[in-house]
């Protein structure tokens, strides 16, 4: 045996260089293919899109084919190079006990899985052939492959046995002192199984067909029986330009054909013997019809094939150059089980040689696909809490008891005007309130409860619940008149009490709502009807809760009696909760008679069924920010979805801010990957600035950092990565996001996230005067870099601080630097050290707590130089 491994190490070490050289040029030409594909994709018409695909998988079928020849080479050899065997069958020979060879062939063909197997003498007759028990004797020595096998010692090629064929591969057989006895021949059927094989790799349908004597008979396809029919009938046809060239054994790498009346696109290769004859050919065939519909997925198709051609590179090496079996079948099992779902396989990988090597891969893909598994069962478990369509209206999640502040408002000018106004104009109007109402609310991690006419309940929950409620009802409240009776009665009406109350959904009828059932209710019920307009009114489990923030402040607030109500509450004026929070709003609603009319009917014709410049036709409302509203619309233009985003109208009037905001977009435009939303155009329709986007259904991970404060450790490592990756793509095309937070991460219903809204985007290094200015401050406070607060150039180590808030965040579910006020946060940002991720996740790996804190160190010279590095560290993490 020990011989026997030398010298499969020296022939492998041969082939390994040129086997290596080989597969590195056809991976380096396929991937090159797709880039350049990938380049000019959205240039080409679907017509140049079906002709690629069929370029791409000439590689894949060459691969394939080369794979065969080779696994066939190595099963052949091993079981040949038993000295037990090879004597056995030497004196079987001598003795003319055929039926004795005959088993062992059966035996070994069952082991190894080879299709058939044929033992001849050296002179090419038959000695035995598992394919048919009573052909000894047969000669053989004038086929193509066996007559290559007498005279160069080894061949391979295509082997056709009647109507079927063979890809077959013959070795010798030798004894001591390299003594040839025969050869083996052996091979694997090209079937239906075959087909699909390639067709799995390269999304192109394939048809396997053999010279017959009657004319081309495919023996082996994916298409349809009635579509395979018309193929081969097209075969046979002499005036055929493909039949003809493979009864040549040519080439044709394009050709269009007709099948079942339908257009299509066909690239033959032939099949050739070992003698370099055709025996048949391969087509490949792709559907004109088929590209047409779906050609925006084949840059996805190209990149996913280069990548399936990089993963089987490796492959290949190692089952060229594996010594023993032993960690063949260790791996072997691995993958079965890997294939049947079960990731959690421990390979060992501290080999030094290439076996060594490729288990490491192995177990870095295992990894990743344990952390791709994970996150898709998070992801699954979370969209059981989506909103579900149930008679029109959406009811969330189960009954649970909580501990919330609930926020009050109530928009009284609604109401009068609702029984004599104008009805379209009141609830134009309505829609305005709402808008701005539920964009303050959601900005603060509030949750909107119900609308009831025109009164909003909105729930806060957590750290700093009340500090963020405070800080929306100053936003609301902030320039609401105080003294003139005519537009005090215009202003919003806030209160804000808090306790334990009961959420989930509630079934009468055949109806389902969503119902909050609790003392806190009740009394903020009270508490609107105590309040005037322009007042906020606190409960006295408010009041306690923001005692020392009012304090702090330099206000001392003394209870009141209610009139209707014996409870004692606070009044807050919008000027005091302004300073306290340091937050300043927007004006009040404004009135329809100050709001010019064509700007009125934009914004009123902007909902759920309006035609947008006969191309956007708006299906819903998907969120609200703050530049503006994002609606989920179809593009007439493209037949496609999109995400359509309507800027706000103090942005419309300023020409110089549209105009930088433009620019910076055109650079968002530029990036192209997997883990960024993609920005597609920036326009005006009606008057109205718009970005078009593209639209992904799925959840942010504010929203699940929400539903479940920290991410399990695999599913936040995968999305960590994910996040880096993103954000390289963009720093590679020299693009800075400034606004990274999990409010723009979004993640679809597979597990892959996007990062999202450049909207405050600008170029790693300022090459004109359009981009934002240095020294003016864009992004959260809670995320920004000290360089950023300081008002200092920024460069991407500044997008890495803010993505190590995100990290932090992700694996301990809490904020490093947290405060009632956004000053407070930028000045913890600038002079205080963050608690180490272990005070509140102790588990947390030490090498994944050091990258988290390298993120953010106040100097950005100290962080981490490129999101490359932080790449690279987080995939150490994944073994």
């Amino acid at each position: 045996m020990t011989a026997i491994t030398t010298g499969s190490r020296r022939l492998g070490l041969s082939l390994e260089t040129r086997i290596f050289l080989v597969t590195s040029l056809l991976i380096a030409l396929s991937v090159g293919a797709a880039v350049a594909f990938t380049t000019i994709l959205l240039r080409r018409i679907a017509r140049d899109a079906a002709l690629e695909s069929l370029k791409s998988s000439a590689a894949v079928q060459a691969t394939y084919q080369g794979e065969r020849y080779e696994r066939l080479k190595l099963i052949s050899r091993l079981f040949v190079s038993d000295p037990e065997l090879v004597a056995y069958f030497n004196i079987a020979a001598e003795t003319q006990d055929f039926a004795s060879i005959l088993d062992q062939l059966t035996e070994g063909q069952k082991a190894l899985g080879f299709d058939f197997a044929i033992l001849l003498d050296p002179n090419g007759r038959v000695v035995a052939r598992t394919d048919d028990p009573n052909a000894a004797g047969q000669d053989l020595s004038e086929r193509a492959l066996v007559a290559k096998a007498l005279t160069d010692f080894e061949a391979s090629g295509v082997w056709q046995e009647g109507d079927v064929l063979y890809y077959a591969v013959a070795v010798p057989v030798v004894v001591q002192k390299f003594t040839v006895i025969g050869h083996l021949v052996t091979g694997f059927a090209i079937t239906d199984v075959s087909a699909d094989e390639v067709n799995r790799v390269s999304g192109v349908d394939v048809a396997f067909v053999a010279n017959g004597e009657a004319g081309p008979e495919i023996v082996a396809t994916t298409l349809p029986a009635a579509t395979a029919r018309s193929l081969a009938a097209s075969l046979a046809s002499r005036e055929a330009a493909v039949g003809n060239a493979m009864r040549a054994g040519k080439t044709v790498p394009q050709a269009e054909v007709s099948l079942d009346g339908e257009p299509w696109f066909a690239l033959l290769s032939p099949l050739l013997d070992a003698a370099g004859k055709p025996v048949g050919a391969t087509v490949a065939l792709a559907s004109l019809a088929r590209e047409l519909a779906a050609y925006r997925q084949i840059q996805n198709v190209l990149l996913a094939s280069g990548l399936v051609a990089v993963l089987l590179a490796p492959f290949l090496s190692f089952a060229i150059t594996r010594r023993t079996l032993r960690p063949v079948r260790r791996l072997l099992a691995a993958a079965e089980a890997a294939r049947q779902g079960d990731y959690d396989q421990k390979i060992d990988s501290d080999r030094p040689d290439e076996v060594g090597r490729l288990a490491h891969a192995f177990s870095e893909l295992l990894s990743d696909l344990r952390e791709k598994r994970d996150m898709e069962a998070y992801v699954t478990e979370l969209s059981r809490n989506l909103p579900e369509p149930v008679q029109g209206r959406t009811v969330v999640g189960e009954p649970q008891r909580r501990e919330l502040l609930l926020l009050g408002i109530e928009m009284r000018a609604l109401a009068r005007a609702g029984a004599d106004g104008d009805p379209r104009q009141t609830l134009d109007r309505l829609g305005i309130d709402l808008q701005r109402v539920t964009s303050a609310i959601t900005r603060r991690r509030g949750v909107i409860e119900a609308v009831s006419g025109h009164r909003v309940l909105a729930r806060f929950e957590g750290e700093g619940r009340g500090s963020r409620a405070l800080a929306v009802a100053a936003q609301l409240l902030d320039g609401q008149p105080d003294s003139n009776p005519a537009a005090e009665a215009e202003a919003l009406v806030v209160a804000m009490a808090s306790g334990r109350a009961i959420t989930g959904p509630v079934a009468f009828g055949e109806q389902t709502e969503r119902a909050l059932v609790g003392l806190p209710v009740q009394q903020l019920e009270s508490l609107l009807r105590e309040a005037t307009p322009g007042e906020l009114l606190l409960s006295r489990e408010v009041h306690d809760e923001l005692k020392e923030t009012f304090e702090a402040a330099g206000y001392r607030l003394a209870p009141r009696r209610g009139v209707i109500s014996p409870l004692p509450l606070y009044v807050v004026s919008p000027q005091m909760a302004s300073r306290v929070t340091g937050v300043r709003g927007v004006s009040a609603t404004p009135d329809a008679e100050t709001l010019a009319p064509t700007a009125l009917a934009t914004l009123s014709g902007v909902s759920p069924g309006a035609l947008m410049g006969h191309r956007f036709e708006i299906l819903s409302v998907l969120g609200a920010g703050g530049m503006g509203v994002v609606y989920k619309a179809r593009d007439r233009e493209l037949d496609d979805l999109v995400a359509l985003k309507m800027l706000k109208r103090d942005l419309w009037g300023d020409k110089a801010q549209l105009e930088r905001l433009k620019s910076e977009l055109k650079l968002a435009r530029k990036i192209t990957h997997p883990n960024v939303l993609r920005t597609y155009d920036f326009g005006e329709i009606d008057s109205v600035p718009y970005i078009s986007m593209e639209y992904v259904r799925g959840v942010t991970l504010r929203y699940m950092l929400d539903q479940s404060q920290r991410l399990p450790y695999s599913a936040g490592l995968r999305l960590a990565k994910q996040l880096c990756a993103g954000l390289g793509a963009a720093h590679a095309v020299g693009v800075l996001h400034r606004d990274i937070k999990p409010e723009n991460m979004i993640l679809e219903p597979t597990g892959n996230a996007k990062l999202m809204d450049f909207g405050i985007a600008r170029p790693v290094t300022r090459l004109a005067p359009g981009q934002t200015q240095e020294g003016f401050i864009v992004g959260t406070p809670q995320y920004m870099a000290p360089e950023v607060i300081q008002g200092k150039d920024t460069d991407v180590r500044a997008d890495l601080y803010s993505c190590g808030i995100v990290l932090y965040e992700i694996f301990t579910g809490v904020l490093p630097f947290t405060g009632p006020t956004a000053m407070e946060v930028c000045l913890k940002h600038l002079r205080e050290e963050p608690a180490p991720p272990s005070a509140h996740w102790r588990e947390i790996p030490p090498r994944l707590e050091v990258a988290i804190l390298r993120c953010l160190k106040k100097e950005p010279a100290e962080r981490y130089r490129s999101t490359e590095e932080l790449l690279r560290e987080l995939e150490t993490l994944s073994a």
